[in-house]
C-alpha cells in the first residue's frame, strides 16, 4: 500500500466513524484519543465494523474507550465487532486503566447465526473480567437492547442520555403490549428506571454535561488524581448534633461538603454515595430513617449490597451511617426470598477487603447493626453518637419483653406508660455506652464530630 492508498483508506474510515469519534473527542482530553483497529473489516465489508475503539486521557489519566457507531450497520454486534471490542477491554485489564463503553446498538446481526451468539457470550465474559479488574463506566448514548442491555448492567456505573432506551426485550415489542404507544425513552429510558431499579445510575443532557460528571466521578473514586482539598479534617458541624439528617452527615463528612449520590431516586431508605474525606476516596452507605417507617426495604437491601460490592472492587474504604430498625418484610416478601437479599448484603460486607468504619447515628437495631457496623461482620472501627440506640430489638418490642410486670400494672392501651417505658428501654438497654463498655463500640461522640473522628480513623486504618 502506498501513501496515497493509506490516506484514502483512512479518510474512508474517518468519514464512516465521524460521529462516534466526535463524541469520544468531546468527553476526553483534547487530541488525546488514539484509535486502534481502525481498519478492521468483517465478512460484511463494513468499515470499522460499527465500533470505534482506542485509548485516551481524562484529566491526564489514561482510559480505554469504545463507542458503537450507529452510522455503520446501526452499531449492531457481529463476530468481528465483538472481537474488536474484546481486544479493547483486554487492553484495559492488562494496563489497569478504566474502561469507558459507549453503547448505541440495534442488537445482534442475526444473519451470522451461532457466531453472533458466541460473540455476545465472549463480550459478557469479558465484562465480568473487567468488573473484577478495573472501573467500568458505561454510557448508553442511544439504543441498548438484548444482551447489550445485560452488558450495561455489568458495568459499575451507567450513564444514560435523556433520549436513550435500554431493555433486554425489544422496546418496540414492549410498547406494543401497552394500551397506548408511549415514547420509547419514557417507557425504558432513565426516568423510567431511576425509581424502579439501580440499573441506570445517572443521566446527562449533552456531551459537555457528561464530561463534567464523568470527570467528577473518576476524581471522587480516586481514579483521577487531584490536589487534596484544604477542607479542615477537624471541621465540626454542631448543627448535626442538634438535628441529625443524612444529608447533613454526608456534607459534614465529605471534603467541601461534596459527594456523589448513587441512584438517589431508587430505594430511598438507603443512601449510597462516593466522597472524599480528608483527601481519601471513600464509599458511604447510610440509612434514611424517614423512609419505610425506619426499616430497610427489600430494594434498599439490594441497593446497599450491590453498591458495597462495587466499592470493594474499587478498593475504597467503606463508611456506614446506621439509623435503621432493621428488616420488616411482609409475608409476600418473605416467600419471594427476602432472606436471599439479606444474605447478599451480609456476604458483601463479610467479604469486604478494605477498611470499614461504622457509625451508629440513630437506631442501630438488630440486623441493621449486625450487617452495617458490627465487629463480628468485620468492621475495623465503630462509633456511636450520643443519640444512638444500639439494641437487638426496637423499643416497642423491648418494652413487652423486659417490662411485662410494669405493663400489667397499667392498661396496655395506656400510651403514656408505654412511651415512658420505651424511653427507659432506649436509655438503659439501648445505651451506646453499654455497647462501648463491652468493646463493641470504640467511641461515643457528638454527631457534629463525625468528620474529625472518621478522618482520624481512616488515617489510622490506612497507615497514613
Amino acid at each position: 500500500m502506498n501513501k496515497k492508498e493509506l490516506v484514502s483508506a483512512q479518510e474512508a474510515v474517518d468519514k464512516a466513524n465521524a460521529k462516534a469519534q466526535s463524541f469520544i473527542d468531546d468527553i476526553v482530553d483534547e487530541a488525546s484519543f488514539v484509535e486502534t483497529d481502525a481498519f478492521v473489516i468483517g465478512s460484511n465489508g463494513a468499515l470499522g465494523e460499527g465500533v470505534v475503539t482506542g485509548y485516551a486521557t481524562i484529566e491526564g489519566t489514561p482510559v480505554h474507550i469504545f463507542a458503537q457507531n450507529a452510522d455503520v450497520m446501526m452499531g449492531s454486534i457481529g463476530a468481528a465487532s465483538a472481537r474488536k471490542i474484546a481486544k479493547c477491554m483486554e487492553r484495559a485489564c492488562k494496563t489497569g486503566t478504566p474502561l469507558i463503553s459507549v453503547l448505541d446498538c440495534s442488537g445482534a446481526r442475526v444473519e451470522e447465526g451461532a457466531a453472533v451468539m458466541e460473540a455476545y457470550a465472549s463480550l459478557l465474559a469479558m465484562a465480568e473480567e473487567v468488573g473484577e479488574t478495573v472501573p467500568h463506566v458505561c454510557i448508553v448514548k442511544g439504543v441498548a437492547v438484548g444482551m447489550t442491555a445485560t452488558f450495561a448492567a455489568m458495568a459499575d456505573y451507567v450513564f444514560m442520555s435523556k433520549d436513550a432506551v435500554m431493555s433486554v426485550n425489544s422496546p418496540m415489542y414492549l410498547a406494543s403490549a401497552q394500551p397506548s404507544i408511549p415514547k420509547l425513552n419514557k417507557m425504558v429510558g432513565f426516568d423510567a428506571y431511576k425509581e424502579n431499579s439501580s440499573l441506570a445510575t445517572d443521566t446527562y443532557s449533552s456531551a459537555k454535561d457528561l464530561k463534567g460528571k464523568l470527570t467528577q466521578l473518576l476524581a471522587t473514586i480516586g481514579v483521577i488524581e487531584r490536589e487534596a482539598s484544604d477542607d479542615d479534617p477537624n471541621r465540626v458541624m454542631s448543627a448535626l448534633t442538634k438535628k441529625y439528617t443524612v444529608k447533613g452527615a454526608l456534607q459534614a463528612l465529605a471534603d467541601d461538603g461534596k459527594y456523589i449520590e448513587v441512584n438517589a431516586d431508587y430505594a430511598k431508605d438507603v443512601v449510597c454515595a462516593f466522597a472524599k474525606v480528608n483527601g481519601i476516596s471513600v464509599a458511604v452507605v447510610a440509612n434514611e430513617s424517614s423512609e419505610n417507617n425506619g426499616y430497610m426495604s427489600e430494594e434498599g437491601v439490594k441497593k446497599a449490597a450491590g453498591f458495597i460490592k462495587k466499592a470493594n472492587a474499587f478498593g475504597l474504604p467503606l463508611i456506614t451511617l446506621v439509623d435503621s430498625k432493621g428488616f420488616n418484610p411482609d409475608l409476600k416478601q418473605e416467600l419471594s426470598g427476602f432472606a436471599l437479599k439479606t444474605a447478599c448484603l451480609f456476604k458483601a460486607v463479610a467479604s469486604y477487603e478494605h477498611p470499614m468504619i461504622g457509625v451508629a447515628c440513630g437506631n442501630a437495631i438488630g440486623a441493621a447493626y449486625s450487617a452495617l457496623m458490627s465487629k463480628g461482620i468485620g468492621f475495623d472501627y465503630t462509633l456511636a453518637t450520643t443519640a444512638a440506640v444500639v439494641a437487638p430489638v426496637t423499643s416497642d418490642t423491648g418494652v413487652h419483653i423486659f417490662f411485662t410486670e410494669e405493663l400489667k400494672k397499667k392498661k396496655v392501651s395506656d400510651s403514656k406508660t408505654v412511651e415512658k417505658l420505651e424511653k427507659l428501654y432506649d436509655s438503659e438497654m439501648g445505651n451506646p455506652v453499654a455497647a462501648a463498655g463491652a468493646g463493641y463500640i470504640d467511641n461515643v461522640i457528638e454527631a457534629g464530630n463525625i468528620r474529625p473522628c472518621v478522618s482520624s480513623a481512616l488515617l489510622m486504618l490506612l497507615g497514613i
